[in-house]
């Protein structure tokens, strides 16, 4: 009877004892494994048929073909929105990222290079390979973009459009290479995933799990980051001149969401409410409201169909949220963490 009061005292006593905080270690492979590849892999699989889809259109022409090839289109960028904070590794190699989707272009190179290469009538440009020597600004999906919304020449089987057609196959080749590359340099054995798994004294980016853990947390930072000063703040600013992404395509409300539900989804992988102190877990309250804050906005002021919330927040609401859950992770839960992240090139207001 004494010890099975003891083993039950002991076992009440674990019940209310808080759960042990994810490990650093953890936190890398958690974010490995339950977002990162999969959504790199979810990104590969969306580009595959990108360019079947610009192909039919370019034979027939026909609505239904269009139609196609835009559901095509909205699939690759709302994968590609779940990846886009990951700014590092295989992405920031060989400048996939800019090369995919070269955004935000506030000078407008896209429209630029794009005149230049079609100007050119260089055929050559369908050849393997070729359209990845071109600038990154011709190069991926906003050059696609605007390709498929061009009125005065659209893609389709007219002499008029025939050059266009290959310039917009040979992108959209392009695209599903540099995806393809970009989850083979993850997966692949001694790949990125390998690489922040075993850190140590031979690995050459990361030396010990703290270091591949600061590289996730921040991956974290910069996407909120992204999602306040590149798609809300030019909205609020006027001196800011960015036009949305991927607005030709009607896409601006579906990118933010997807952005931000991304963002919610990787922070609760990473766990770090779970090394906060007793004294600290109102952080908890504040984060979830903030949650709901962002995510209740449609990302152009209006109110999400998707809202935990019966108002709609007004835009400079949702950029202080977003700027102050940037700021809690950098400085307040990256800390309780045992994590210094320092400053990154996205720090703002």
């Amino acid at each position: 009877m004494v010890l099975a009061f003891l083993a039950l005292s002991v076992n009440a006593v674990a019940a209310d004892l808080p759960p042990e905080p994810l490990s650093h270690a953890g936190m890398v492979k958690a974010a490995i494994e339950q977002y990162i590849v999969p959504h790199i892999d979810a990104l590969k699989a969306a580009a595959k048929p990108l360019p079947d889809a610009v192909a039919e259109v370019c034979k027939t022409g026909s609505a239904e073909a269009k139609r196609a090839l835009e559901d095509r289109f909205e699939k690759v960028v709302i994968a590609y929105a779940g990846v886009d904070f990951l700014r590092f590794g295989p992405m920031l190699e060989k400048g996939r990222r800019e090369q995919i989707s070269f955004w935000p272009d506030p000078r407008g190179f896209v429209s630029r290079q794009m005149r230049l290469l079609l100007l050119s009538k260089d055929e050559g440009i369908a050849n393997p390979g070729a359209i990845g020597k071109q600038s990154a600004a011709v190069q991926g999906l906003p050059a696609l973009e605007a390709l498929m919304h061009d009125k005065d020449v659209p893609l389709g089987p007219d002499d008029a459009a025939h050059y266009r057609c290959i310039v917009a196959g040979a992108i959209a080749a392009n695209i599903v290479r540099l995806t393809a590359e970009v989850a083979d340099e993850w997966e692949k054995p001694d790949g990125w995933a390998d690489k922040m798994l075993h850190p140590g004294p031979q690995n050459d980016t990361y030396k010990n799990e703290s270091e591949a853990a600061v590289e996730v947390v921040k991956a974290l930072i910069v996407g909120l980051g992204l999602t306040a000063d590149l798609q809300v703040k030019p909205q609020i600013d006027s001196k800011v001149r960015l036009a949305p992404p991927y607005d030709k395509s009607g896409l601006q409300k579906v990118f933010y969401a997807t952005s931000v539900a991304s963002l919610h989804q990787f922070y609760d992988v990473l766990d770090l409410e779970s090394w906060l102190p007793p004294d600290r877990l109102w952080m908890k309250d504040w984060v979830l409201g903030t949650w709901r804050t962002i995510e209740a906005s449609d990302g152009v002021g209006g109110r999400s169909p998707n809202a935990k919330r019966d108002d709609a927040p007004t835009l400079r609401e949702v950029f202080d949220r977003t700027n102050g859950l940037r700021n809690m992770v950098a400085n307040r839960l990256s800390v309780s963490a045992q994590l210094t992240v320092g400053f990154n090139e996205l720090d703002g207001d």
